[in-house]
């Protein structure tokens, strides 16, 4: 493969043509598509460098054999700093839309990961960055994301473990609040259709900031922030952390919440649609730790034995299963 081709590509120079070249060779063979991502981390290094020293790296590059650039490769690659697992992905979706490059890192577009109700997805992001995503979530960031622009956006509930980086923060965009952080983990949810955003810090630090850019309060370990959209109102206390991590392990814990509030994190879980009947039984305090991953029957059974709740499963071919709640 001629490297000077490749250089064009990731400098967003390439003609269409030669992108597909790129393309071709990277998928080719699955040693090409490894020897394109160390080549890649490589000259997202030195492309900082002045532009001597940055055209004798790419000379004294291409210039040697195969087996030296390999060697070059090894020696120059456990100092990268981006991980681009998700990179070949991205150039391959790409190629088949048929997108044209534009400007530098133009040629990728926006990256989605949507989870449907019903399951839970686990990402690793292009930094290392850990990211679980509970059921009706959607997390989206940008191609800039792999030249150190550690911004996504949140849909729904998500557990990160934030890859450390001093040089470039991490920051998470929700509908009612943003959140700053440098190398952490801690539990975020936002969904669109709540009117509320509950974060939870398990290690490190994590500063919330308002739509307006200023840090309404910076958290430490074991705390919760709860910001209710309606009246804008910021309560951070101190909690169980389990109450609002352990949905990543399979268990959901509930501590005196309506089975109202408890019913659309069920419609979530499942894909299924809740009506409750007996306006009582929706004010009605629950308390107790389920297992998300059971079927939907043992989950209601659970209910039924430690509440006064009853409930009839409706299934229908083309739309969610309907449960009544009685």
């Amino acid at each position: 493969m001629d490297y000077s081709i490749i250089n064009k590509y990731l400098a967003g120079e390439a003609s269409e043509a030669e992108v597909q070249e790129v393309f071709q060779w990277i998928d080719s063979a699955p040693e090409n598509r490894e020897e394109f991502i160390q080549y890649k981390k490589i000259w997202a290094l030195t492309s900082r460098l002045e532009g001597n020293q940055e055209e004798s790296w790419n000379n004294n590059l291409t210039a040697k054999a195969k087996p030296d650039r390999i060697r070059i490769l090894a020696t120059y690659a456990k100092y990268a700093a981006i991980v681009l697992i998700f990179f070949s992905l991205g150039m391959m979706l790409q190629y088949k839309v048929g997108q044209k490059t534009s400007e530098k890192f133009g040629y990728l577009a926006d990256t989605r990961i949507e989870v449907p109700s019903g399951q839970m997805s686990s990402v690793i992001l292009p930094d290392g960055t850990k990211v679980q995503l509970n059921s009706g979530s959607k997390l989206v960031y940008s191609a800039g994301f792999n030249s150190g622009e550690r911004t996504v956006n949140l849909e729904g509930e998500a557990f990160f473990d934030v890859a450390k980086d001093k040089e470039h923060s991490f920051l998470i965009r929700t509908k009612s609040l943003d959140f700053k952080v440098y190398g952490t983990s801690f539990n975020v949810q936002a969904y669109p259709d709540d009117n509320e955003v509950n974060t939870t810090l398990v290690e490190g630090s994590l500063g919330l900031i308002g739509k307006t850019g200023n840090e309404l309060v910076r958290l430490v370990p074991g705390e919760n922030a709860n910001f209710k959209e309606e009246n804008k109102k910021l309560v951070v206390s101190n909690v169980d952390l389990d109450l609002y991590t352990s949905w990543k392990d399979g268990l959901v814990t509930f501590r005196n919440e309506k089975l109202k509030d408890i019913a659309p994190k069920i419609e979530r879980w499942y894909n299924v649609e809740i009506v409750i009947n007996n306006p009582k039984l929706a004010d009605e305090l629950y308390m107790g730790t389920i297992m998300k991953n059971k079927p939907i029957d043992q989950l209601l059974e659970v209910f039924k034995l430690t509440s006064s709740l009853n409930y009839r499963i409706v299934p229908r071919t083309d739309k969610p299963t309907l449960i009544y709640w009685e």
